[in-house]
């Protein structure tokens, strides 16, 4: 019988691919089934490819029996069987195969997969180096299993996916008693049948004490099962916690956002500094971190690119655990002139010596609150840059007792202009100020004359006017000019 000009056209675009020696072999969507496969592995020599994807090709528990068990894949890293036709039968052959000594990634997304395949791949005595398995879409779940596979995990397994089965609380308490996930960093079950009872399983359960990313979305999770979660003792590694779309209310919410807070305090602390730059914190994250007593023990709180607004910072400002904080960052974030309103209002900032609030949306109206705050009147150093001030909110600046220990002052592309300049350096309050940056602005050869009359210049150690309106004659003024060589630093 003479072969189909499908096959035909097959074979040559194998071999094609085989003769390039590519250590990528796709051959997804051909369709080739198990003869395939057996026509591969008995007629090609695989040995050098690194990544197989196979996926979409009618193969069954048989065909992949063939694969681990018959080709030598002493290189094979990555293997892809997305959408087959592969069970437990298919899954056993693979965890018991010799022959995939560094195979360090499996997927099976949308196969015929039960508990006992599933386990035996996690549990898998040969596959050493597996480091991820994903299982999306196959049917762990759907009966009670009753049989497991032997021993312990072995492999160097850190991420499983287990989204979109049909996962239930008896499925997760016999996969935590085998031990199952003692060894993962990343677990997902969104899309399952969790309730209370499974969340509190994992939560007590010990061997998820190496969890950093857990993924429970898309269950049947009400309060009392987050309320377990938050409490758990054993998460304490976790960064990441996706639990949307479940059915616990804003006690459960605020339980988990306050657990959030606890673990990236103790993992971002550094001492008595906390660094929470970009961590994609957004109001409700705010609220569950001014709850956390341990804020107590900080100086520092860094709060940089992140995702709250005012009523973030409301929060922030009525915790009563913020009052032995000496700086705080919230640059990036959209405070305004309502968020600083209420951060001057706050009688537990009073301890306040260092506020970065560049690129937060002030304008002269928050300078004006902070202005008259009866609490912040201690800062040394204050960075304003970014926000659009005028020379109102300058001279507002510039005319308040508040801002009398100013040591340091940022103020670069807010703008400003001579007469703004000139509000600062002429400032009978700014008498201990030492440092002022104010780049990107539109400052003249007039306000360099203004500065080299004034008292202030003697006190002043560093000076960055660069990014201003200076001419080359100006420039040649300030390197010239005998009144700033006493300068420490000055940068134009």
């Amino acid at each position: 019988m003479q072969p189909k000009r499908k096959d035909l056209n097959f074979i040559q675009t194998l071999n094609d691919k085989l003769t390039r020696k590519d250590p990528v072999l796709d051959l997804a969507y051909d369709r080739m089934g198990d003869a395939g496969i057996i026509f591969l592995c008995r007629n090609k020599d695989l040995t050098h490819v690194q990544k197989l994807d196979l996926s979409w090709n009618e193969i069954t528990d048989g065909g992949l029996a063939v694969l681990a068990g018959t080709a030598p894949l002493p290189e094979l890293r990555h293997l892809v069987l997305n959408a087959n036709q592969i069970g437990n039968e298919g899954a056993k052959s693979l965890a018991v195969s010799k022959n995939l000594p560094n195979l360090e990634t499996v997927e099976l997304v949308n196969n015929q997969i039960s508990d006992f395949g599933a386990l035996s791949l996690v549990k898998s005595q040969s596959l050493l180096n597996l480091r991820f398995i994903d299982l999306e879409m196959n049917k762990v779940g759907q009966k009670k299993i009753t049989r497991f596979p032997d021993g312990a995990v072995v492999s160097k397994l850190r991420l499983l996916n287990l989204r979109r089965n049909l996962v239930g609380d008896e499925t997760l308490a016999d996969w935590a008693q085998a031990g199952a996930f003692e060894k993962l960093v990343q677990l997902n079950l969104g899309w399952n049948q969790i309730t209370n009872k499974g969340a509190r399983i994992l939560a007590h359960s010990p061997t998820l004490n190496r969890l950093e990313t857990l993924a429970l979305d898309s269950n049947h999770i009400a309060d009392p099962g987050a309320l377990d979660i938050a409490n758990s003792k054993h998460l304490n590694n976790l960064a990441q916690l996706y639990m949307q779309d479940n059915n616990y209310s804003q006690i459960g919410e605020t339980a988990l956002r306050v657990m959030r807070a606890r673990i990236l305090v103790e993992k971002k602390r550094t001492e008595n500094h906390l660094n929470l730059n970009e961590q994609r914190l957004d109001n409700k994250d705010l609220a569950g971190l001014s709850k956390y007593e341990k804020l107590e023990e900080m100086v520092s709180l860094s709060l940089r690119n992140n995702h709250f607004d005012y009523h973030g910072v409301q929060d922030l400002a009525n915790s009563k655990y913020l009052k032995n904080l000496k700086s705080l960052n919230l640059m990036s974030n959209a405070v305004g002139d309502k968020g600083l309103l209420l951060l001057a209002e706050s009688a537990h900032l009073s301890q306040l010596e260092s506020l970065n609030l560049e690129y937060a949306g002030i304008t002269a109206l928050g300078i004006l609150a902070l202005s008259h705050s009866p609490h912040i009147n201690q800062l040394k150093e204050l960075n304003l840059s970014g926000n659009n001030l005028g020379e109102k909110g300058l001279r507002i600046l510039a005319s308040s007792g508040n801002f009398k220990n100013l040591v340091k002052l940022r103020v670069s592309g807010v703008p400003m202009g001579d007469s703004g300049f000139q509000a600062l350096v002429q400032s009978n309050n700014l008498s201990q100020l030492e440092e002022l940056e104010a780049m990107g602005n539109t400052i003249t050869r007039a306000s360099l004359d203004s500065l080299a009359n004034s008292s202030k210049l003697p006190q002043l150690k560093k000076l960055d006017l660069r990014r201003n309106k200076l001419k080359e004659l100006d420039l040649i003024f300030l390197a010239d000019s005998p009144e700033f060589h006493a300068l420490e630093a000055l940068r134009f």
